[in-house]
């Protein structure tokens, strides 16, 4: 009895307990003690002695996965302003360097503010995991404090061996300080920021690796040439030395070539691939994680759905940063990804945006589906007018709706 006091029945026009499951009208889910307990109809749950939390015309279903994501620069586009750097860049290398000189003239001061405000826009949105970028071990404090589920990457970058040894040593001890429902993990930036020798001891650490991969035109010219505006700009810049000769290796060759590539790697962007590429991370089990409205804002193109359908790709969904998007709300990526990516389902973004990114955060066994004895992780959707049943998947993909609740570990976050 004492236990069923503590239990919570939530009630709802729809439940939808995984993106290709049917939906359950007035459907209904029993909490108790912080796990699903019970899936169902309402008139099959109503005769339990738990409290009965009735929604009403709305939506129960899990919560989003954000799967790429840099909280840190969640205040960036003020920071522009209050820097003088309001003039929008013209080209990838552009956007980079003015990111650098931006991080560089702000400081680390204002990044826990600028991780906390981007907290709470994750959870506004209905998203109860993130898999985020982090530079400034300062900013950790507001994830620890959040109720989060999710894995913290921490950024390493370099040529130089005896400036990245003592980085990856530091990110690789503040990796393995995280416990559950925060797990850490490594980010050797890119392709074309870390050395063989970089990337070869960040996977010696034997750490989950997300690795912003294939993203632009200028990186697979970089990494098979040799040439362009990554070394013309960004390395001349940086003062590095050009890699003689150049790999001559497309940027997912190439890190197949040094072993980085297995199910423990996530590929951010993963937009410059062709179907050798595709075969390639197929194969190895590593994941790629689609951040459409960046790759848009970037303006690098739109990753291949079709070829990652045909070999199989496991994908994820991210939206990247506010440095190159509108906002942290992964309703408006599916919205924008349905746009962009007709060779994908309803019922397969919202797949991605659930089940893929919590398999891409270690997360599958607690959060992605509503079923019976998994964490009592969820969201609760209405609008105005709610579909026919049969149209649900593609309504929650048109972003017109508005997250009410959000429940993590069986407690409502957004009271």
């Amino acid at each position: 009895m004492g236990t069923m006091k503590k239990a919570k029945l939530l009630r709802a026009r729809y439940l939808l307990p995984s993106a290709g499951a049917p939906a359950i009208e007035d459907g209904a889910l029993l909490i108790v003690g912080g796990r699903i307990a019970a899936v169902g109809s309402y008139s099959t749950l109503q005769d339990s002695a738990a409290e009965v939390i009735d929604y009403g015309d709305a939506v129960i279903l899990p919560p989003l996965v954000n799967a790429h994501c840099h909280l840190e620069l969640t205040d960036f586009p003020q920071w522009t302003t209050a820097c003088g750097e309001t003039t929008l860049p013209t080209s990838f290398v552009g956007w980079i360097r003015r990111l650098i000189r931006v991080r560089r003239s702000i400081g680390a001061d204002p990044v826990p503010a600028s991780v906390s405000t981007g907290i709470r826009q994750l959870l506004a949105a209905g998203t109860g995991a993130v898999g985020d970028i982090l530079t400034t071990p300062g900013a950790l404090a507001p994830l620890l404090a959040s109720p989060l589920y999710g894995r913290i990457f921490f950024e390493t970058i370099g040529l130089d061996e005896e400036r990245f040894i003592p980085a990856l040593a530091a990110a690789l001890a503040s990796a393995r300080s995280l416990t559950y429902p925060l797990s850490g993990g490594l980010s050797p930036h890119s392709t074309y920021t870390v050395s063989a020798r970089h990337l070869e001891k960040a996977i010696s650490t034997g750490l989950p690796l997300a690795i912003h991969c294939a993203e632009s035109p200028e990186e697979s010219l970089f990494l098979r040439e040799g040439r362009g505006p990554i070394a013309a700009e960004l390395y001349a810049a940086a003062g590095w030395p050009l890699p003689e000769p150049a790999p001559g290796l497309s940027p997912v060759a190439w890190l197949a070539a040094q072993g980085a590539l297995s199910a423990q790697t996530l590929l951010v962007h993963g937009v410059q691939v062709n179907a050798e590429d595709a075969v390639r991370i197929a194969g190895s089990g590593a994941i790629v994680v689609l951040c459409p409205r960046s790759n848009a804002r970037l303006g690098v193109g739109t990753a291949p759905i079709g070829l990652y359908k045909k070999a199989g790709v496991s994908l994820a969904l991210g939206t990247d940063s506010r440095a190159s998007n509108d906002s942290l709300s992964l309703w408006e990526e599916i919205a924008f990804a349905r746009s962009v990516y007709p060779e994908l389902s309803p019922e397969e973004l919202l797949a991605i945006a659930t089940c893929g990114g919590a398999r891409a955060l270690g997360l599958e066994q607690e959060m992605g589906v509503l079923t019976v004895g998994s964490g009592a992780h969820l969201q609760v959707l209405t609008a105005a007018n709610l579909p026919p049943v049969a149209g649900l998947a593609g309504w929650l993909c048109g972003a017109e709706h508005q997250v009410v609740a959000l429940w993590l570990g069986g407690i409502e976050r957004l009271r």
